[in-house]
């Protein structure tokens, strides 16, 4: 077979890059460019983790395959390992004959000549990180000056390659974060207010299209506002947190908690057992302390289809029940059709 002119396999290299595939296929891919485009008998790249500061391996051409698994983590300060210097220097370096042999980690093979080339890219502001190292090992003493010029932009697209896919991975991270922010509460985690509403929503169609019932609870801390007036917000937010615990803690998978108001929560149920699930909230709250005090709540509940038919008479109604609720006294339980 002949060999690949250099150009096309660079223009194939830049492709893979540029496609929507998975880094370590990538990497796998621009491996074996190495051994077409610059004359390498194995390359290996190395991912660099600046959190550890360590080397970990994650690609390889011309090697048997389960070769990459058996590769140890090389950590960056390591004085022996030329994939550990490459990185602290952040420039090429290569070793020839018996050097090239020992400093490779874990290989067994007699190679005579070992190129190691830092995977650097640019950021938005110019700062230039190492990404990882490209290890190219050669049966002679290393390759042509075509052969390291390929081995040169073959390690940029490598690390394109790379911090590609850290960018990919770090948007999609805040995006997941943006998405949370935008659906919970910051104070407590629980579901804010707009999700609530969404989830009853979808709760009522399930429920209106199987013919089941469905619990809305809602729940109001007993004396909040002396707490607040007496010791401060930040025991009042003690207290929040305290009670948002203890929901998410009593409720089941199935159900939806939420902070409702600035003192109020709500729970989404299927099924009938509204005043149960209260009963069962009200009394882990009264086995427990927040900022130096017992801590009880009043739960009003509304059941579907018996007090309403729609989410707002479904909220009017729980609303009602712990109106109902707060003037009987602490820790009462009103469920709406029993008022």
């Amino acid at each position: 077979m002949d060999k690949p002119d250099s150009g096309f396999t660079l223009l194939e290299a830049t492709r893979i890059v540029a496609r929507g595939a998975i880094l370590d296929d990538k990497l796998d891919a621009l491996c074996g460019h190495v051994l077409t485009a610059a004359g390498a008998s194995a390359a290996v790249v190395y991912l660099f983790d600046p959190l550890a500061n360590i080397l970990v391996p994650a690609a390889q051409a011309g090697l048997h395959a389960g070769f990459l698994a058996r590769l140890a983590e090389i950590p960056v300060d390591d004085p022996t390992e030329l994939a550990a210097r490459v990185v602290r220097d952040r420039h090429q370096l290569s070793l020839t004959g018996p050097d090239a042999a020992a400093a490779f980690s874990g290989q067994d093979l007699e190679w005579r000549g070992l190129v190691g080339v830092p995977l650097v890219a640019a950021d938005e502001v110019g700062s230039q990180d190492a990404e990882g190292v490209l290890l190219a090992a050669f049966e002679n003493d290393g390759p042509t000056q075509a052969g390291e010029n390929m081995l040169t932009a073959l390690a940029d697209l490598c690390a394109v390659a790379i911090r590609q896919a850290r960018l990919e991975k770090a948007l999609l991270e805040k995006a997941d974060w943006i998405g949370r922010l935008a659906n919970t509460d910051p104070l407590t985690g629980l579901a804010n207010r707009a999700t609530f509403d969404r989830m009853l929503e979808l709760e009522l169609a399930r429920a209106t299209r199987q013919e089941t019932q469905l619990s809305v609870l809602m729940f109001d801390i007993d004396g909040f506002a002396g707490i607040n007036d007496a010791a401060g917000s930040p025991a009042g937010d003690e207290v929040l947190r305290h009670v948002a615990a203890t929901l998410a803690d009593q409720v089941r998978l199935v159900d939806t908690v939420a902070r409702y108001g600035p003192d109020e929560f709500a729970l989404l149920a299927p099924g009938g057992g509204g005043e149960i699930a209260g009963r069962r909230i009200r009394d882990a709250l009264m086995q427990r302390e927040a900022a130096g005090q017992p801590v009880s709540i009043s739960v009003g509940a509304a059941v579907f289809p018996i007090d309403g038919a729609t989410s707002q008479e479904m909220l009017d109604s729980a609303g009602r029940a712990l109106t109902e609720a707060k003037r009987r006294g602490r820790g009462s339980i009103v469920v709406a059709s029993n008022s």
